[in-house]
């Protein structure tokens, strides 16, 4: 969702430009919080295409928190413009039950809103939930609607039930009822023609294949969901309405939000009509289409995340870097370790041999001191044994003495 949520806080750039910088503007150039502060917010929030009635609202929301929080500077009342839109924009029922029922979802809309995309996008994030999913291409009367459509159930992996160019679309809502049904199908979607939400031809023409789902699919889980362009402002409201006439709406699809200036119109369509908007579209590809979540839409509006997401990102950084520093220091100090463990064995067994040189010298020492002394003492020796035969040699001879 993070991936998502940047792409839609990036889509809101051109709203929040026109929202959020005039109420900016107002909540720290007043000096105090008057009438006067509270028309001007007022202005900034209707020309941002929240509504007259959803504005309304918020205003008189704000007014009762003020006074009982005692508030008195204006700044103190951005937090309390959030709180309050968010409050607006919350709706009793939000459920998505076709992912959990065999259900039949209704695709209607005007033409050019992406009603066709929305439909191939929608079946490829069922078809990723592990359900079966069959698309009708009930929209017969646009030229190469059939081929556009086929081509993105191609991508999304799932079957059609189409009809000839300008055949009757009821009778391609009968034909893939009776399909689905026969094929056990979890999600049947059906794609309907673009028209003009004042046509009452046309909008009949709607009553008549929901008269047949009702008749043909009586147990299946019904899902009427309205496409509407977001670049339209308050006209998408008006679609809307005048749709929900003809048709129970149990939802919508917000399409095109990236890049529009009018994306307050998500705030007052749930608020005034208390509809949920079920999905919202910020690009081309089946990701861009994403569940639709009041609070993450009001943080991306307002940009409120931004510093705790910057924070999160430098903890990490932190974290990484520090991870790293860490690594960095145990490997050096594994390889100091181990060089030290190295140079020890090293001079233990230089030790061991010197101390085996010395010993070995000191053994030839010793034994050559012997072989000196048993020498000398040999010589000693000889020179005593010559001595004592010299000595014996020269020794005088007995005299003899002769008496008279």
């Amino acid at each position: 969702m993070a991936g998502f949520f940047s792409r839609l806080k990036e889509g809101l750039n051109k709203t929040r430009d026109n929202i959020v910088a005039g109420i900016d503007a107002v909540f720290y150039g007043a000096s105090e919080i008057d009438d006067d502060f509270y028309e001007e917010l007022e202005e900034i929030l209707i020309m941002g295409d929240i509504g007259v009635n959803a504005t309304n609202d918020i205003i008189e929301r704000m007014k009762d928190e003020v006074k009982k929080r005692h508030l008195r500077h204006p700044s103190e009342c951005k937090e309390l413009l959030v709180e309050s839109i968010k409050e607006q924009m919350r709706v009793e029922e939000t459920a998505y039950d076709f992912e959990k029922k065999q259900s039949v979802i209704f695709i209607i809309g005007v033409n050019g809103v992406g009603k066709t995309t929305s439909v191939g996008k929608l079946a490829g994030i069922l078809k990723g939930q592990g359900r079966k999913v069959l698309i009708a291409a009930a929209d017969t009367f646009r030229a190469a609607a059939g081929d556009q459509l086929a081509e993105w159930a191609h991508r999304a992996g799932v079957d059609m039930i189409g009809g000839n160019e300008g055949a009757d679309p009821a009778s391609v809502i009968y034909d893939a009822v009776n399909a689905a049904k026969a094929r056990k199908i979890d999600v049947l979607i059906c794609d309907t023609a673009g028209r003009l939400h004042n046509k009452k031809n046309l909008m009949e023409e709607l009553k008549k294949m929901n008269r047949i789902i009702d008749r043909e699919f009586p147990d299946a889980h019904r899902e009427n969901l309205i496409v509407l362009d977001g670049t339209t402002g308050q006209n998408a409201l008006s679609q809307a309405r005048e749709f929900g006439e003809v048709a129970d709406l149990t939802g919508i699809i917000l399409t095109k939000m990236d890049g529009t200036a009018k994306g307050g119109i998500a705030v007052a369509i749930q608020s005034e009509l208390n509809v949920p908007v079920k999905y919202i579209g910020v690009g081309e590809t089946i990701e861009d289409l994403q569940k639709f979540h009041a609070n993450e839409f009001v943080n991306a509006l307002f940009d409120i995340e931004s510093e705790k997401e910057d924070m999160a990102e430098n903890a990490m950084a932190g974290s990484a870097t520090t991870e790293s520093d860490t690594n960095v220091i145990n490997e050096e100090t594994a390889k100091a370790q181990e060089s030290v463990q190295e140079q020890q064995v090293e001079d233990s067994a230089a030790s061991k041999e010197n101390d085996t040189s010395v010993i070995s010298d000191y053994g030839e020492a010793v034994t050559a001191e012997n072989e000196d002394h048993t020498e000398n003492e040999k010589n000693d020796t000889d020179v005593i044994n010559e001595e004592t035969d010299d000595a014996v040699s020269e020794k005088p001879k007995k005299k003899k003495w002769l008496f008279w």
